[in-house]
């Protein structure tokens, strides 16, 4: 059974990475068209190709269920084209220890899908993120825990949690002389909302440095409009699925301290979660459709039949994900529903498979 489970895997693995470069490449073109309209003076189309290549890891890591299932149509499908499946069957093998073997294969790419997930793409992310933002305005840099340094005349802005364009956290903001060789004063904000064109701060200190004191002025609430521009944040803002699980948590945690919704941060959460256990999913789906395929069915229409599967999978799951978070559903649901309902549907049609 090793040799056997080692051909299958070697099948099922050479489709999947086929089907994962070609899913990839595409969309990283239409991904770079868009980037090409974006350009200008600074961010120029070498910028725009190298953002698009830094994003890499991102569209590997959202396309990859669906990559699964074609995949394994692809490099299975050769198998049952051939009757050895047919022949496998023959020869004592149930349906039962084929999709096992197969399953095997799907707890290694679970696991790989999460480690992609956890962390190469946060960092390739936020890498990207910061070069896009440091070539569209030179102000502009990311560190390497997500805080934002702006630069404003004599002002230097740290804003230590970006929620959204029009959401910040933990601010710092450093006022320095002229010659920036003395610090005149240092407020801290502990949050700040962007509406009506104006910045609504909250819980400010603001410390001055005299000759031979500091100043201490403490105001809960306060108005401006000249804190940062919403146009530079979302350059900056990073997509909740695609941070890490750690990341998520202090968020969600920080939002429910503030009694603010963190509805948002909890369903990239448990996507974040989904996501590697839908690649078993998708190879339960697979199944059917190759144990049923007789040996005219030919490569074209199992590519046709999983590219269907998968567009409907990833509809369902974006669509219920909008609806969930515009009607307040619970994010773990909105997450594992589509999941589960698929692994259903496969389990469903292997049992009526003799």
């Amino acid at each position: 059974m090793n040799i056997l489970n080692r051909y299958l895997w070697k099948n099922a693995l050479g489709g999947i990475v086929m089907a994962w470069f070609a899913l990839v490449l595409l969309d990283s073109f239409f991904g770079l068209i868009s980037e090409l309209e974006e350009t200008n003076a600074a961010y120029g189309s070498m910028q725009a190709v190298l953002y698009t290549v830094y994003t890499l890891p991102e569209r590997l890591y959202e396309y990859f269920p669906t990559s699964v299932l074609v995949g394994t149509l692809l490099g299975l499908g050769r198998l049952t084209a051939n009757s050895e499946f047919t022949a496998m069957r023959a020869a004592g093998v149930s349906i039962q220890q084929i999709v096992i073997a197969t399953l095997q294969l799907g707890i290694f790419l679970a696991l790989l899908s999460f480690a992609l997930g956890e962390w190469v793409v946060p960092a390739t992310d936020r890498y990207a993120t910061n070069f896009k933002a440091v070539q569209k305005n030179n102000r502009v840099t990311i560190t390497s825990d997500r805080g934002l340094w702006v630069k404003e005349k004599q002002e230097i802005i740290q804003i230590g949690k970006i929620i959204s364009s029009q959401q910040l956290a933990d601010i710092t903001i450093y006022r320095v002389s002229k010659d920036y060789k003395q610090l005149k004063d240092l407020t801290t904000i502990e949050s700040a909302e962007f509406e009506n064109n104006q910045w609504t701060l909250h819980q400010i200190t603001t410390r001055t440095f005299k000759a031979k004191s500091i100043q201490i002025d403490t105001v809960d609430t306060a108005s401006t409009g000249v804190l940062i521009s919403p146009d530079i944040l979302k350059v900056t803002v990073a997509n909740p699925e695609y941070l890490s699980s750690i990341q998520l948590l202090k968020l969600i945690d920080h939002q429910e301290s503030n009694n603010l919704s963190a509805d948002k941060f909890k369903l990239a959460f448990w996507k974040h979660l989904s996501i590697p256990f839908s690649a078993l999913v998708m190879l339960v789906l697979a199944m059917p459709f190759l144990f049923s395929s007789q040996r005219s069915t030919g490569v074209g229409l199992r590519l046709f039949i999983g590219i269907t599967v998968g567009i409907v999978f990833f509809l369902i799951n974006r669509i219920l994900n909008e609806v969930g978070i515009v009607y307040s559903f619970p994010p773990l649901l909105s997450a594992f529903f589509p999941v589960i309902l698929f692994l259903l549907m496969g389990l469903f049609a292997l049992r009526r498979i003799k």
